[in-house]
């Protein structure tokens, strides 16, 4: 019987079964109805019995009745008390659980997910998709002009921003201090792609405030499509690259992994050229 509540109440648990109050009642109704119904069949089968080997002293019909009666009121009245308590222990241990894995999976800060919640979300990640990666410019001049609590607020603003711009996607987190990393899927190669660039642009577009003074915030961005490569590592490191591409090239900018080389090869043309002029 132990074992059995156990398994119960971890099932119940795992399912969010008593997730309200409503839940909890309509267990303990249910409970009741079971346990109240097998009470007053084993009292009327005991009462014919004692009856059928000549020891119930009364008349059986009245007997039964009476004793149905009792049954019913005392099986309903003990059985609704206990399992009502119990449904309620499981339901705030229900509360609990989710609370818990919701911290445990969400980035106190952006209110995004964290860099476990978006791993776990990343091998399920469907062919049709790409990895984005964002990183804030110049993030550390910001915290050293204005402030860690300014720097906090930038990367509020900018999750705010990838939040509502990718509402639809699969996930969309904080990885690290001022890294963020999307998994977009659903939409072609291009679309995903430009659903990045609007975002680096409204980004950019808007100023933000600390104290009497005003700025605005940049992003860098890689991209990289799940179809280009065989394992989550190989995409992130590819979009990892292409994010450094962009940053190396002058940052605002938003970079496919399918771009790197011919990025790459134009560099070092300039370099070059420069170089040449130099001379």
């Amino acid at each position: 019987m132990l074992a059995f509540i156990d398994r119960y109440v971890k099932e119940a648990c795992a399912t969010n079964r008593f997730e309200t109050r409503r839940d909890v009642l309509h267990f303990a109704l249910s409970i009741t109805f079971y346990v109240t119904i097998v009470a007053d069949v084993l009292n009327v089968v005991a009462h014919y019995t004692l009856n059928e080997f000549g020891l119930l002293p009364y008349d059986v019909i009245p007997a039964a009745t009476v004793g149905v009666i009792i049954s019913t009121s005392v099986a309903s009245i003990l059985t609704f008390s206990v399992s009502y308590v119990i449904g309620l222990a499981i339901h705030h241990l229900t509360i609990s659980r989710a609370t818990f894995e919701r911290l445990s999976r969400t980035d106190m800060l952006s209110g995004l997910l964290n860099r476990r919640a978006f791993l776990d979300e990343a091998t399920r990640a469907p062919e049709n998709s790409s990895l984005i990666l964002f990183d804030i410019d110049k993030f550390k001049s910001i915290n050293d002009q204005y402030g860690h609590d300014v720097g906090d607020q930038a990367i509020i603003a900018v999750a705010a921003n990838l939040s509502e711009t990718f509402a639809q996607c699969q996930a969309v987190a904080r990885i690290g201090g001022e890294e963020f990393a999307i998994l977009v899927s659903a939409l072609t190669p291009t679309e995903r792609y430009a659903l990045a660039e609007r975002c680096r642009q409204l980004i950019a577009a808007k100023s933000f405030t600390a104290g009497t003074s005003r700025f605005r915030i940049t992003i860098s961005g890689g991209v990289a499509d799940r179809e280009d490569h065989a394992t989550f590592e190989a995409l992130y490191a590819a979009c990892d690259k292409a994010l450094y591409i962009a940053k190396a090239s002058g940052r605002n900018r938003v970079v496919h992994s399918k771009d790197i080389d011919l990025l790459a090869k134009a560099r070092k043309t300039r370099m070059h050229v420069r170089k040449t002029q130099s001379q």
